[in-house]
């Protein structure tokens, strides 16, 4: 019969091939029981915590491996749930080890369940990471290029911090940083130059930081710092110290002096959120307005001039109480004067601030990936409210509604969204026809560029007999290819467009030749940001189908 792997019954001279195996290992290995007592432990272990094997099996974990700060993650109870759930930790990086005798040293480490009752730990000496002895555990926990810690192991050492921060009621912040343009640097001089300009960075970033703080490789040019005990303020300190230093750069690679800079967003804990998700959120938005303020520059709560987090905490209100509602803007037929259609558009009904328009929240709600809910809850409102103007003996017509990409990626809110809108056409029988009077419109910012893919996605409300409309044509290319491969009906001619088509020679021919498109392919156009007679007369002169505008009516709200 084989030996048991791990256990505390064998002779001294007796070992299993996983003790072998464990034992050879440039890792120090702990093996540990569900009561958190010590089965195994390997020559490595042993030199690093300053035991024997022989004192040490059958004592509690806690009598060799101590972590400050962090001793509550390795208390019999922790284990149990790691051995319950089968699920390991770690690698956590730079945790301070405490040996029995001597200097507390630097190390990475990990916890493994083996089966229900056997876990190893496994940990390394951050001292001893040379390229020609790097362990294990450091191979799997760091990124080859720039022997920073990968994405998972930022990850874990992330969430073993927010843990010990909520413990101690302490604060910490987390720094992401991306490399502005890196793509044109490995485009022109080649991926090589590149790989040598992050390893570059990435010794500079280190330099920046204090002996407590961890960088990691998140992934391409993205990096992230975790700050311990750090609040917004010094934060942002430490974030314009490794901005500038990049910045100021200069690496010689190839002959080729090659530079570049970084935007930083940040957030901070309590601050700016109570979980890890919504810190890394934040932080992710913020490094978007660095993006979008122009590049390498450092953003937080404190520098936003719009700040998202209120703006956040807005929106999950207001979707939580059912404050979210749709305001209609009439579409008028520029050759009748008639209403024909109306938008559909988002507003926030606020008791304090009153009726907030969605140019105030939508941004934020792109950014905080809260749009899906607002595009489910107006588009079924819009539905049902539709439903009961035909059933009370109202004519239907078309409710222009915008589309994300965000919900097209939730399908069961999609489906949702179709069940109601098959429901309530049922309810009105024939008074509807084949044509529903829902129109999606789409914007090539805000879909997927995959024509392909669009349609493929946007195929339940097709099928359903949706129609769909290209929103803002004409400020950019690609929507192009939605009029040659999707099947729409409506063009929304940009607004920026029909505010200069009076004034502007090239302008007014632009809108023409968009006419003339629309007249070849049979599509009705319509014409945004009507604001006064002048326009809306030059837009008749040139043949524009329909137009929306303040000088036709402003988005109100149905009693």
């Amino acid at each position: 019969m084989d030996a048991k792997p791990l256990g505390n019954d064998h002779a001294a001279d007796e070992t299993s091939p996983a003790e072998q195996i464990l034992g050879s290992l440039s890792d120090g290995v702990v093996g540990i029981n569900r009561a958190s007592e010590i089965t195994f432990i390997n020559p490595v272990a042993c030199s690093l915590t300053g035991v024997t094997r022989g004192e040490i099996i059958g004592q509690p974990l806690s009598s060799v491996f101590v972590i400050e700060g962090g001793a509550h993650a390795l208390e019999p109870d922790y284990i149990q749930r790691i051995l319950n759930r089968q699920v390991g930790i770690g690698p956590i990086t730079k945790q301070q080890l405490k040996p029995r005798s001597g200097e507390s040293i630097l190390i990475d480490y990990s916890i493994t369940p083996l089966d229900m009752n056997l876990a190893v730990i496994m940990f390394h000496d951050l001292s001893h990471i040379e390229p020609a002895n790097r362990t294990l555990l450091y191979q799997l926990s760091y990124d080859p290029l720039t022997h920073l810690p990968n994405r998972d192991t930022l990850q874990q050492t992330l969430n073993q911090a927010h843990n010990r921060f909520i413990t101690q009621q302490g604060m910490y912040c987390v720094l992401l940083l991306d490399l502005d343009r890196f793509k044109l640097i490995n485009d022109c001089y080649g991926h090589s130059t590149g790989d040598e300009l992050l390893k570059q960075l990435a010794r500079l970033m280190a330099e920046c930081l204090r002996p407590q703080d961890s960088l990691g490789r998140w992934g391409g040019e993205e990096f992230i710092c975790i700050l311990p005990d750090t609040n917004l303020a010094d934060g942002y300190a430490i974030a314009e110290r490794i901005r500038k230093k990049l910045a100021d750069h200069v690496a010689r690679i190839n002959s080729r002096d090659v530079t570049t800079t970084t935007s930083i967003g940040i957030a901070s804990y309590p601050v700016d959120g109570a979980t890890t998700e919504e810190i890394l959120r934040v932080a992710d938005s913020m490094l978007y307005e660095a993006k979008r303020d122009g590049r390498n520059t450092t953003f937080s709560s404190l520098t936003n001039k719009v700040n998202i987090l209120s703006i956040a905490s807005q929106l999950e209100e207001a979707i939580e109480n059912d404050t979210i509602v749709p305001a209609y803007q009439p579409i008028v037929d520029l050759a009748t004067g008639n209403i024909v259609a109306d938008e559909v558009l988002a507003r926030i009904d606020d008791k304090e601030a009153g009726l907030v328009e969605a140019g105030k929240f939508i941004d934020a709600a792109l950014q905080l990936q809260l749009i899906h809910k607002i595009d489910h809850t107006i588009i079924k409102q819009a539905i049902m409210s539709c439903s009961v103007n035909v059933l009370s003996g109202g004519a239907p017509r078309p409710h222009f509604i915008n589309i994300s990409a965000d919900l097209l990626r939730h399908p069961e809110l999609v489906q949702d969204i179709l069940d109601t809108a098959i429901a309530q056409c049922t309810a009105c029988g024939d008074a509807i026809g084949d044509e529903k009077p829902l129109v999606i419109e789409i914007t090539e910012h805000q879909l997927i560029s995959n024509v392909t893919e669009a349609k493929r996605i946007l195929q339940p409300f097709l099928d359903f007999g949706l129609r769909l409309a290209v929103d803002d044509f004409g400020s950019g290319y690609s929507s192009l290819h939605y009029l040659a491969d999707l099947p729409v009906s409506f063009l929304k001619i940009e607004g920026s467009l029909i505010q200069r088509v009076t004034t502007d020679r090239k302008v007014r021919a632009i809108v023409k030749g968009i006419q003339n498109i629309a007249d070849d392919l049979d599509l009705t156009t319509i014409a945004e940001y009507i604001e006064n007679e002048v326009t809306y007369r030059a837009l008749q002169d040139l043949g524009v189908s329909w137009g929306q505008g303040y000088y036709f009516g402003e988005p109100e709200l149905k009693q």
